[in-house]
């Protein structure tokens, strides 16, 4: 026969096992995030008013990024474009694209956080200098979007998510010491390389991002990504669409070796292990991903 003060015991116990377990659900099922996105690479801030062609000027800025380009006395009809990723922002005082963005428009100060990222392909790439962001990149010299993590997350380059943690927090480090390019702490899938102005040495140095892709990692002595086959076969290389790995056994080892598309509008299939010219049509790309 269980006592009272056994049985209160054991009431006690499962009490906060139901509480421990309802907890774990809960940071379980909040623990990854997406992020919020801070501003879109396809938009841009426009300025609120923006000075007009009419003073000799060949171009102006418009926006943080956008200049006009002063063709004709109709104001309204010259036409605007944004400006290129190696010179991204538009500058007042040179009336034109430039590298150096513009500080005399408040608004422009969170749009020009984002265009210092330098996209080297398509993907995901941690945000070199934190551990609260991340860029998605829709392809080469192209602009990164900003994702940032809520209070209390940090960007898992692993998983591709931000994840509840307490770890400390390991970034780049672009010392004149060591290799060229150089493994990303966090994560050796990615590397990166530190560009410094031969003009000023006091200025921080540009910080280039590169991925090796999916199952393969930088090698620093080899100066070279490193792929890993898990078994015999042909598989996507997540960085180039037209490429894949061959992986095959060689002198008992299992080693890879990566070829190309036979025409360079082909796409690899990892499903169906072909190369195949990609379609717009939905019905066919919806095939294909069941495949």
């Amino acid at each position: 026969m269980i006592s009272r003060n056994a049985s209160l015991t054991l009431s006690a116990i499962l009490a906060l096992l139901f509480i421990t377990t309802t907890t774990a659900q809960i940071i379980a099922s909040d623990e990854f995030t997406t992020g919020v996105l801070r501003q879109s690479s396809t938009d841009d801030i426009l300025y609120p008013s923006p000075e007009v062609c009419g003073g000799g000027q060949l171009t102006i800025c418009v926006g943080c990024r956008t200049i006009k380009i002063c063709v004709g006395t109709d104001d309204t009809t010259n036409p605007t474009q944004i400006c290129p990723s190696s010179a991204p922002f538009c500058n007042i005082a040179g009336g034109g694209c430039s590298t150096i963005p513009d500080d005399t428009q408040d608004a422009c100060s969170e749009a020009s956080e984002n265009l210092k990222f330098r996209c080297t392909g398509k993907g995901k790439y941690p945000d070199p200098l934190s551990c609260e962001g991340y860029y998605y990149c829709s392809g080469v010299d192209q602009i990164g979007d900003a994702y940032r993590s809520p209070t209390g997350y940090t960007f898992n380059s692993k998983v591709q998510l931000f994840q509840r943690t307490n770890s400390g927090c390991k970034t780049v480090n672009c010392t004149t010491t060591g290799p060229i390019m150089k493994v990303y702490p966090p994560n050796s899938q990615y590397f990166y390389y530190c560009q410094y102005d031969p003009a000023d040495s006091t200025a921080d140095p540009s910080i280039i991002m590169f991925s090796c892709g999916d199952d393969a990692t930088f090698d620093t002595s080899a100066k070279k990504c490193v792929y890993k086959c898990k078994k015999e076969g042909l598989y996507a290389k997540s960085t180039n669409p037209n490429a894949y790995y061959q992986c095959y056994w060689s002198n008992g080892k299992l080693t890879y070796i990566e070829r190309s598309c036979p025409q360079s509008t082909q796409v690899f299939y990892d499903t169906k292990k072909l190369c195949i010219a990609p379609t717009t049509d939905s019905s066919k790309r919806r095939f294909w991903a069941k495949q």
